[in-house]
């Protein structure tokens, strides 16, 4: 019976340590979600998701942080282009955002996680809901498509934040011998100085770029 008992407050003392260890990773661990500390002025830059079992993606797309003000049910937000502002309304229903556009058909969003504000609806994150049927106009049809997989947060120094995934690719990474690597490509090595995640690039990592925590995801 003392042996069994042993067993199990082994097993139990393990399991504990495990979670404790996932939940508080060590200082020198890659693991959270990064996003490149200098996109480029286009606002194209990739972010990575490292995970506790040792996998990784890494994401390509548009990143870009965007203030708005807000006036009722509208809310104005540069264009990202050489133009005027853009004006949409927009509603909550529930966990649904309602967006409209000038010009383009309404767009749903359904919500990412909990609300962190019952006061304010609009605030939080949200992923688009695909339409049943793809618009018959290209150019809508063209944006429903790369839209499919993005995330918009609202904040609550009314500022909108957007990731747009253009490419996804997996990979692996080792704690032991600090080096990662996407599916197919050759080993690098990576560091993690304080708040930042230095990876190298491919080939031989010479060459590096430096990830901050990603505050949006």
């Amino acid at each position: 019976m003392r042996c069994k008992n042993a067993v199990r407050f082994s097993l139990i003392s393990t399991l504990l340590l495990a979670t404790l260890h996932a939940q508080n990773p060590p200082a020198d661990s890659p693991v959270g979600h990064w996003v490149a500390e200098h996109p480029s002025q286009g606002g194209v830059g990739s972010w990575w998701d490292f995970h506790p079992d040792g996998t990784l993606t890494m994401h390509i797309g548009a990143m870009v942080t965007l203030s708005f003000t807000r006036s009722g049910n509208t809310f104005t937000s540069p264009s990202g282009a050489d133009s005027a502002p853009i004006t949409v309304s927009f509603r909550v229903d529930n966990d649904t955002l309602h967006i409209t556009a000038p010009n383009t058909p309404e767009q749903l969003f359904t919500r990412i996680g909990p609300s962190p504000s019952s006061a304010d609806p609009l605030l939080g994150k949200w992923k688009p809901l695909p339409p049943a049927t793809p618009s018959t106009d290209p150019n809508i049809a063209a944006q429903q498509k790369a839209m499919a997989d993005a995330i918009l947060v609202f904040s609550t120094d009314n500022t909108e934040s957007v990731r747009i995934p253009f490419s996804n690719y997996e990979g692996a990474w080792d704690a032991a011998t600090h080096t990662y690597h996407l599916n197919n490509q050759p080993i690098c090595t990576f560091q993690r100085t304080g708040a930042k995640l230095i990876l190298g690039q491919p080939p031989d990592s010479h060459k590096t770029e430096t990830y901050i925590a990603d505050s949006v995801l």
